[in-house]
């Protein structure tokens, strides 16, 4: 008798098919969801909620951007069990939703504080969109694996539930008699470890581009895609730009360790022409977390510095950025601590300043020193300079605040309050006779209403001060922009004093 043959569909026979059918599922599903979720009301109002953080406009919207890629990864992977096709889809919204809109506004030139065009760099450009790409892959991966953890937890149980009793009632299965079926695995076996060695050689590619990344969040996306403006130089016998050097110093206060600071020589220095000359200093004092590179780096002091000497808005000077990091585990303030190891006040002050006068050709009085700084740079700049308004006659303070906080101070109110610039003013009629620069952003929410409060208690007290602000938030573009208005407001007594020697100790 001939047997009978059971029909079996034809796509039952393409072991293909249906993954690559889920593929493109799971891969609609986290491009749909990630649309959804890049709308203005969510995207606009999770980058709200990240400024208020102190975070500027455009890391707000990075790391915005790069949530939503992942829940749509988590979307994806949830309600299809499919990874690849959701880290595809979320990856593909990233792009279209956040990185072409990058690439287009960073294609617009770029000027500086003083109106000077800054070329675009294209490798630095590409070099960026390959870091948010690589970032973007990865928050999408993660979010995928969470994706498929949920559903695992919440999708499958209730899922294969109702699978059984279908195929029980409706289809008048017997489930106690489904069998398994032997299988070759070996091809299968091959084919795994091959597609695990091609993943893991992508994702160290991948870490290894995002592990790159950390100026995109601690500066910002747009970090050293511009480079200085050329503006030319006017004197062939003088460069167009000044050096800069990182050196070490031994600090007998600190533990007799070393220092290390920054130091930027104006273009003159090492030259026939400027052999003889002498110049005025700034300490630019950096944030928390941050080092002395922060202010070359990130704040283009000394690519301000060089536009504004080469065109003549400011006279040479010499910066320098010392280290103001103290004890691991809490930051430093730039002040003495409470419990007297650490004096990062004292350092500066005292004997980092004296190292500079014996060292370079200064001018080594107040009117000729400056002091700045940034964030916790700016309370510690405006702090030392009410300590000792006889080593600094100018003082900026950008993005800073004005009344001691944090554990390094001590139990002592007392002593809390003696360095709360805010307070401090008032009972030092010699620090009144200081000539402050105080600049923050309108949408700086931790400080700017603070800086507004120490305006008003320097007005009072008849200060010579400055006050600049501007749109913006917490962040490098708002401090640049400020520290090069701050270098042009900076008037210096004469320059051309005879020199000063300062005896080595």
């Amino acid at each position: 008798m001939k047997q009978k043959q059971i029909f079996t569909p034809r796509w039952q026979h393409n072991k293909w098919l249906i993954p690559i059918l889920w593929f493109f599922v799971s891969f609609l599903v986290a491009l749909l969801s990630g649309f959804f979720l890049f709308r203005h009301t969510v995207y606009d109002e999770l980058t709200a909620t990240l400024i208020t953080t102190s975070l500027d406009a455009m890391r707000s919207q990075l790391i915005a951007a790069l949530l939503l890629t992942a829940l749509a990864a988590i979307i994806g992977a949830l309600l299809t069990n499919r990874k690849m096709g959701a880290v595809l889809g979320a990856t593909v919204v990233f792009i279209l939703r956040y990185m072409i809109t990058f690439i287009q506004t960073e294609l617009i030139p770029v000027t500086d504080a003083g109106g000077h065009i800054k070329p675009l760099q294209p490798d630095a450009l590409n070099h960026t969109t390959l870091m948010m790409g690589a970032l973007a892959i990865l928050s999408a991966f993660i979010g995928s694996a969470i994706g498929a953890s949920l559903y695992e937890i919440f999708v499958k149980p209730p899922a294969l539930l109702i699978h059984n009793i279908w195929q029980h009632y409706v289809n008048k299965q017997d489930l106690s008699a489904q069998t398994t079926h032997s299988m070759s695995i070996q091809g299968n076996i091959q084919r795994w470890h091959l597609e695990r060695w091609i993943a893991l050689f992508i994702m160290i590619g991948l870490f290894f581009l995002a592990s790159q990344s950390g100026n995109l969040f601690i500066i910002s996306p747009d970090a050293d895609l511009h480079s200085a403006p050329l503006v030319g130089t006017a004197n062939s016998d003088v460069p167009a730009f000044g050096h800069t050097q990182i050196l070490k110093v031994r600090s007998k206060l600190l533990g007799n360790r070393m220092r290390q600071f920054e130091i930027y020589l104006p273009p003159s220095y090492n030259t026939a022409v400027g052999k003889n000359k002498r110049y005025p200093t700034a300490y630019l004092l950096h944030g928390s977390p941050g080092q002395p590179v922060d202010w070359i780096i990130a704040g283009k002091a000394a690519e301000s510095a060089d536009t504004l000497i080469d065109t003549k808005k400011i006279s040479e000077l010499i910066l320098v950025m010392p280290d103001g990091n103290g004890a691991p585990g809490a930051t430093s303030e730039w002040g003495n601590s409470g419990n007297g190891k650490q004096p990062i006040e004292d350092y500066v002050s005292k004997e980092l300043v004296k190292y500079i006068d014996q060292h370079y050709r200064t001018i080594p009085d107040a009117d000729h020193r400056a002091i700045g700084g940034l964030s916790m740079g700016g309370f510690g700049a405006m702090n030392i300079a009410i300590h000792h308004y006889d080593v600094f006659h100018w003082v900026v303070a950008l993005g800073g605040y004005y009344k001691a906080d944090g554990t390094i101070w001590g139990p002592s109110q007392a002593y809390r309050q003696y360095n709360s610039p805010i307070i401090q003013i008032g009972r030092q009629p010699q620090a009144q006779k200081l000539h402050m620069f105080l600049g923050d952003a309108t949408e700086d929410k931790a400080f700017y209403s603070g800086m507004l409060r120490y305006a008003q208690v320097v007005h009072k007290l008849h200060v010579n001060y400055l006050m600049v602000t501007e749109h913006g938030g917490h962040s490098w573009k708002v401090w640049t922009d400020q520290m090069y208005k701050a270098f042009t407001w900076i008037s210096w007594g004469p320059l051309h004093q005879a020199p000063k020697a300062v005896k080595k100790s």
